[in-house]
């Protein structure tokens, strides 16, 4: 059967894969990636514990998708993103019901860090990313920040909604609504999204075949690859790779030293619980317009050097809130200042698929998860236990300026690898597919 396509069907295709993509991690993410920080003061008041013993789950949560990047990704690679993004989902949203029914620290721990965190790591870190790379190429930096950015949209909305649910309702009420949204929402995202362009009979961003296609009767036949395609082995024998590494986990390491501490640190600085909450949102809104901004900016200008600039905004950002008072200019300018520094997540992920391709995307996102993990354990366990000596973030905040400034660096010393020779070629971009 010969299925006809119409006229910018390619593009509309791609690019509702990346909104579609954007909504489900956006969901997911007013729960987990960004609406953890809600939990983290009621949490300590509820189960009696440190700031440190609570730091030390969350940290562990965040880095745990270290050690499973490796496995998660070449399940990727293997199997495609569509089921690896099914199965986390489940997990996700199955993990938040169950959290609501936890009364104690080590229920809540062996909750948090198996059914949440594994499934958000396979389906919203890694599946819906690879998802993304899969579809473009010429404008993989853009699609990427506009995927972040409709992924901070709904954090910007609902985190500040969460925090008042717990304050009203308290965290396990909260939490037990976050898991039912993220089921009834993910689950049917699932039949929306397809792997690649070319199994529709498509090319990356939104390119069309010469003829009429016959990929949806034989979708397995139809793989078109990227001109760029390294080998694993190939990308690790580049020094780009080890530089863009080394910024990655630095970067990684400073952002999650503050940012599971952001609430008590604005708290910190002076501000209640529901301000700290509002002003947090208005940051992940304030990203939404400035990660496609530097998302389009870096499909025009070496990826190497945005990534400088916006960690470069990151260090200042670290540096305002360590030698800064308590007055409010010091914090709104961090939060402009972090929200740029923010874009660096898109961009340096882009940057891998941009320098690497889509063959290995997942495995060489899965490594660098797998080396920073140590870092994002470690940093935030600090700056906790640093409050809790002396009640002040004033040393690791000096730190953490320090890794931003260092992984800035890193970013400027990076180039983009030449292209690789094929062994094997299978693909010409502009070719007609032959199924």
């Amino acid at each position: 059967m010969i299925h006809f396509k119409k006229p910018n069907a390619g593009l509309l295709t791609s690019w509702r894969m990346v909104a579609i993509s954007g909504l489900a991690h956006g969901i997911n993410s007013s729960g987990y990636n960004k609406g953890y920080v809600v939990f983290i003061l009621p949490v300590i008041e509820s189960l009696g514990v440190s700031r440190a013993t609570i730091s030390f789950v969350f940290a562990l949560s965040r880095s745990e998708g270290g050690p499973i990047g490796p496995l998660a990704g070449w399940c990727v690679d293997k199997f495609g993103p569509k089921y690896m993004f099914l199965i986390g989902a489940i997990l996700s949203g199955t993990g938040f019901i169950a959290l609501s029914m936890t009364n104690n620290l080590w229920t809540f721990g062996l909750v948090y860090l198996t059914l949440i965190t594994i499934g958000s790591d396979l389906a919203f870190s890694n599946a819906l990313s690879a998802l993304v790379n899969n579809w473009f190429i010429r404008k993989r930096a853009l699609a990427m920040s506009t995927y972040h950015a409709i992924s901070s949209s709904a954090p910007a909305l609902l985190v500040p909604l969460l925090a008042l649910l717990i304050g009203l309702q308290g965290w396990q009420t909260a939490s037990l609504i976050v898991g039912i949204v993220i089921l009834a929402i993910n689950i049917p995202i699932f039949f929306l999204i397809t792997d690649r362009p070319e199994i529709l009979g498509f090319l990356p961003d939104g390119g069309m075949t010469d003829l009429p296609s016959t990929a949806l009767d034989k979708p397995n036949q139809v793989r078109e690859a990227d001109p760029r395609d390294f080998t694993l082995i190939q990308a690790l024998k580049t020094s780009s790779f080890w530089l863009m590494l080394s910024g990655s986990c630095l970067r990684l390491t400073a952002k999650a030293g503050v940012i599971l501490h952001i609430i008590p640190i604005f708290v910190w600085k002076g501000m209640d619980e529901q301000t700290s909450a509002v002003v947090f949102g208005f940051l992940l809104l304030l990203m939404v317009p400035l990660s496609v901004i530097f998302g389009w900016l870096a499909d025009i200008v070496p990826k190497n050097w945005v990534l400088c600039v916006t960690s470069g905004s990151g260090t200042l950002s670290f540096l305002l809130l360590a030698i800064g008072g308590n007055e409010a200019w010091y914090i709104y300018g961090f939060v402009f200042l972090f929200a740029i520094a923010e874009t660096s997540g898109s961009n340096n992920w882009a940057a891998i698929g941009d320098y690497y391709g889509r063959t290995t995307y997942g495995r060489l996102r899965g490594i660098t998860q797998f080396v920073s993990s140590p870092g994002v354990f470690l940093a935030p366990v600090y700056a906790g236990w640093c409050y809790d000596r002396v009640e002040s973030y004033s040393a690791p905040l000096w730190v953490f300026t320090g890794f931003f400034a260092l992984a800035a660096l890193c970013f400027a010393l990076m180039r983009k690898p030449d292209t690789p020779i094929q062994e094997n070629p299978q693909y010409l971009l502009n070719a007609n597919l032959n199924v």
